[in-house]
């Protein structure tokens, strides 16, 4: 049972709520885990709209086990938590189904207000704790930044993290700094870094981009898919990736896609297993 989250010190847009959906879906379809996926981000619908339309039909509806209109998700498990009413067990009441029994998703809170979400955020930690005695693997979307104190609990308690960078010289080059500073989390041994939306012909492309930053081995990665974007935009996620992993190819951009993924998750599975050693 581990706890893997997904974030970066920088702001910005940098692929990683993508990231976490696809390496979440991936594992989930491939491997024997019981997954959450937790969005913790502030005032971002990424993943919602990854799995599901906005306006829920009653076919969707009875494949979800009929947990569409749990009070709000999120919200309604921090009452629990705030209550010491949460239980492992009852996690699953305020989640959403995409794969039964294999990936949960725990949608993130519905607040605009950046003060009421940090305030609900300190109650993650004992969230995500309480869940990992359910789950093999609890996957977070973490909210960016690192001035944050409800963050940093998190990637206290964090068995592997997952630094998520585009390909991009300056959040490349932010990493190296951060991995030299002795004082900071990436520095720790349970930082892997996450090339996002990476591509062959680019300069940065994921070899370069290993090389550059002096890891032994490639680093791990989710290339960029053009057809994989519009999925995550059209809530056929779930659907999409069972479509390529029934029809695999190594001599298409799809099939290299699914391919990247599960190196990229043994990677992961690696890391687990080291840390926890």
């Amino acid at each position: 049972m581990s706890v893997i989250t997904f974030w970066n010190s920088i702001e910005k847009e940098c692929g990683q709520t993508l990231s976490a959906i696809a390496i979440a879906t991936y594992m989930a379809m491939e491997h024997n885990y019981r997954i959450l996926l937790i969005d913790a981000c502030f005032h971002d619908n990424t993943m919602e709209k990854a799995f599901w339309k906005k306006k829920e039909n009653k076919a969707l509806k009875e494949l979800t086990g009929g947990k569409i209109d749990i009070s709000s998700g999120a919200e309604g498990l921090i009452s629990a938590v705030a209550s010491n009413k949460a239980t492992p067990e009852i996690i699953t009441n305020y989640t959403r189904i995409v794969f039964k029994n294999r990936l949960d998703i725990l949608l993130g809170l519905k607040t605009q207000i950046r003060q009421d979400h940090e305030k609900s955020m300190m109650l993650y930690k004992d969230l995500i704790s309480t869940a990992n005695k359910y789950y093999d693997i609890v996957f977070v979307d973490l909210s960016k930044g690192i001035t944050r104190q409800s963050s940093e609990a998190i990637l206290k308690i964090s068995d592997v993290i997952l630094y998520t960078m585009p390909p991009n010289l300056n959040n490349i080059d932010k990493f190296k700094e951060l991995r030299l500073n002795e004082n900071s989390i990436v520095s720790s041994q349970k930082i892997m870094p996450l090339l996002a939306r990476s591509d062959e012909s680019s300069g940065y492309n994921v070899k370069n981009t290993s090389r550059y930053i002096k890891e032994k081995y490639t680093i791990a990665t989710v290339p960029y898919n053009v057809r994989f974007m519009e999925a995550t935009n059209e809530a056929r996620t779930a659907s999409f990736m069972t479509n390529i992993k029934l029809s695999k190819s190594a001599l298409n951009v799809n099939g290299n896609f699914f391919e990247e993924l599960g190196r990229t998750a043994q990677m992961v599975i690696d890391k687990i297993r080291e840390v926890n050693k």
